[in-house]
């Protein structure tokens, strides 16, 4: 409503000032008119120090032990109201700012074991805090940072050793999906401006900005291109002494050691992506028994068959209980065995033999270290189980 607002100073941290109406600087209180400055404290049956304040439907002000509403058709010294919705409570020891998603205010709680989302519910007329972690426990350690990619509908998460979590959040279908992301060093903070995910990171002591980039597969990787084929590329001075992975002419595939800030290719090369190898895992939930009794001990599960549904890829390496074999996608026609690998996009069906003991193993996992790109859209999967 036009007023900024300041909580929690060192002095006085229960206490919230209100900016007056329209002059942003000012927190002269004057006479108590309506456009005049406001001033107050939390005060309740705790005294909590105000660790967050964010603009949502309403005026949401996020303390050390508990979560308040601050309300008003306009908000003036005299018909501002305070009410006090959960007791979830915010981290002490950082801050780790709260971030709007579709609606909902998602924080950090003070045990630094939840995610929680604060959303008004229309029928109770109050907020409410539903944990989006409940079930991704082993992933949440102590937030450091978090952010919203509004375009991906991806929520990132720095945690305190290192780990950037991810999580997909669609509250229309339901939908929260946790991921996990590891690399060669430490995410230290998150954020996201103009759609781009901007990350610090540190790798051997040095601190770096890296940028989420949809057409590499490397980490901390950089492009290169010339119009004459070349063998030596520099300008990676920040993979000094590094194994790195080097993709040349979107086909060529190695593994060299950083020296003097460049590589050397054994063949030419006019384009080349360099950068840290990471490998990316995906594996399905436990099989779901429609049957009596459901999947106990004793039972024994076989895949049948495996439809996965892709999307613009060109390395597939499934794993069905043999190990990871590579799916191919080049087929003979018009397409030159010097050039790079197609794009495949449809479907691939893949047939299993063998009976797995363990009814909550994977039953197939893709794991693969190629940087070349692999989007999974979907599988759907034909098993036989027997006791």
């Amino acid at each position: 409503q036009d007023r900024l607002v300041i909580g929690g100073s060192r002095d006085q941290p229960n206490r919230l000032w209100l900016s007056k109406s329209s002059d942003l600087f000012n927190f002269d209180l004057g006479e108590a008119l309506d456009d005049e400055a406001i001033e107050f404290a939390l005060l309740s049956d705790q005294v909590n120090a105000i660790r967050g304040v964010f603009s949502g439907r309403h005026l949401q002000v996020f303390t050390s032990g508990a979560e308040w509403m601050v309300s008003g058709q306009p908000l003036t010294p005299t018909s501002i109201q305070l009410t006090r919705q959960t007791r979830v409570g915010s981290p002490v020891d950082r801050t780790v700012p709260p971030r709007d998603v579709d609606g909902a205010t998602l924080f950090v709680s003070r045990n630094g074991k939840d995610l929680r989302e604060f959303l008004f519910a229309d029928m109770e007329q109050a907020y409410q805090s539903t944990d989006l972690a409940m079930l991704a426990k082993h992933v949440m350690n102590a937030p450091q940072d978090q952010d919203y990619d509004a375009g991906r509908r991806l929520f990132h998460v720095v945690m305190a050793n290192g780990s950037l979590a991810t999580v997909t959040v669609f509250r229309a279908e339901k939908v929260t999906a946790w991921t996990t992301h590891a690399t060669d060093g430490a995410f230290l903070s998150v954020a996201v401006v103009e759609g781009e995910v901007y990350l610090l990171v540190e790798r051997a002591g040095t601190v770096s900005v890296e940028r989420f980039d949809d057409a590499l597969s490397l980490d901390a990787a950089l492009v290169g291109a010339s119009t004459i084929a070349k063998t030596t590329w520099s300008g990676l001075d920040h993979l000094e002494g590094r194994d790195v992975r080097v993709l040349a002419d979107a086909a060529a595939i190695t593994t060299l050691t950083v020296n003097g800030g460049a590589v050397e290719l054994e063949e030419p090369a006019q384009a080349v992506q360099v950068g840290l190898p990471f490998t990316h895992e995906i594996e399905p939930l436990p099989p779901v028994v429609q049957a009596s009794g459901g999947a106990g001990p004793g039972t024994v599960v076989r895949v049948i068959r495996a439809h996965f549904r892709l999307l613009d890829t060109q390395a597939l390496h499934l794993d069905t209980g043999k190990g990871a074999t590579p799916i191919p996608f080049r087929r003979f026609g018009r397409d030159l065995f010097d050039g790079g690998l197609p794009l495949f996009s449809g479907d691939v069906q893949v047939r299993a033999i063998g009976w797995k003991r363990d009814a909550f193993a994977p039953l197939w996992r893709i794991a693969q270290d190629t940087p070349l790109p692999c989007t999974v859209l979907a599988v759907a999967t034909e098993m036989k189980i027997s006791r």
